[in-house]
């Protein structure tokens, strides 16, 4: 799946202006519900155990959360009971407060308390169709070194406002690396197959159903179809483009085997990953992603294109630019991947 980080910081720093509905939005479903698919969206995922909804509260849509103790007080004593309900509703006013659908306040605690390295299952998790494609398994050399990191991987680029991480990652890094082998000013265009595939609406697409198109039908150079309006779609010229650069196959890579994964990184193909992510990775700074920290905000797809063994880490190459993460990468540990890898693939 794919994430819209711009509008996903916004949301989580300030909720209220998520629902302003500036001129330049996209006139379709929250980015909160599209970006992301939850585990409802795929039937193949068992994943994390399921959160309430939650909603914030500001200002005096606080006083929702506050039990109304002045029924219970008369007279004077009435008087000095407002008063104290007042000084404590001040606090709340200037606030946010987070609550389940019941409407109780949930503390931090408890929302951090969703990641926990012990209980979370392990992945991965395929979805009924997927567990028809077959795995490629490839020998790993015997000279395997400490740290591997694919060369010629093009620029971190910034997917913006659309849940087209899939695409980025896929199309633009995985095809751009693999034509440009005989085209090397070839850069597939993510907005061509985000465009193809997204039904007119701004939402995330599965690995599968991009990895599927790029065999049928390919991508066309970014120099022949490029275009911000995420609901412009190809033409039959572009279409005839796209059919020069298509991919011969693809396979699932099995995760849970991290032999597996660095065969296929040694062979110089990139391993197109879905993460379930967290609040604190889409304001990542850092090169390290320790550990997901706050609410989950979904599945967001990536690629993965290294490793460190000495750190226990694998290396990713992120759709939010530059100025994400470390130079637009990030690394994790093999142990939190395991349980928040969901999809993998690799095409050739």
């Amino acid at each position: 799946m794919a994430s819209s980080f711009a509008l996903l910081k916004q949301i989580f720093s300030n909720p209220q202006s998520a629902t302003e509905n500036p001129p330049n939005r996209i006139p379709q479903q929250s980015r909160f519900q599209s970006t992301f698919a939850g585990s409802h969206e795929f039937p193949g995922l068992p994943h994390l155990p399921r959160l309430p909804r939650f909603r914030r509260l500001q200002g005096l849509q606080a006083l929702r959360v506050i039990p109304r103790y002045g029924s219970f007080l008369s007279g004077s004593i009435r008087w000095v009971g407002v008063a104290i309900l007042m000084t404590f509703l001040s606090t709340l006013v200037s606030s946010c407060v987070t609550v389940d659908e019941q409407g109780n306040p949930l503390d931090e605690k408890k929302k951090n308390a969703y990641w926990n390295l012990q209980k979370l299952p392990e992945g991965p998790f395929w979805s009924d169709r997927e567990k028809d494609i077959p795995f490629l398994v490839v020998g790993l050399p015997s000279d395997l070194p400490q740290r591997f990191v694919l060369e010629n991987v093009p620029e971190p680029q910034d997917q913006g406002r659309l849940a087209a991480g899939t695409a980025y990652a896929a199309g633009y890094l995985l095809m751009s690396m693999r034509e440009r082998k005989v085209s090397p000013s070839y850069t597939c265009s993510p907005e061509f197959i985000y465009n193809s595939l997204n039904g007119g609406k701004n939402v995330g697409l599965e690995i599968l159903e991009v990895m599927e198109f790029l065999k049928g039908v390919g991508c066309a150079d970014r120099s022949q179809f490029s275009t911000v309006d995420p609901f412009i779609r190809p033409d039959q010229d572009d279409i005839a483009a796209a059919h020069e650069h298509r991919i011969q196959g693809f396979a699932r890579v099995d995760l849970a085997r991290p032999t597996h994964i660095m065969a296929n990184l040694m062979e110089g193909r990139p391993v197109i990953v879905t993460l379930q992510v967290s609040e604190n990775f889409l304001s990542l700074d850092d090169m390290e992603w320790k550990k997901p920290e706050g609410l989950p905000v979904g599945r967001h797809t990536v690629a993965l294109i290294g490793f460190d063994r000495s750190q226990e880490v694998w290396i990713f190459q992120n759709s939010a630019g530059e100025d994400w993460g470390h130079n637009g990468r990030f690394s994790l540990h093999r142990q939190w991947f395991s349980r928040l890898a969901t999809q993998g693939y690799v095409a050739w």
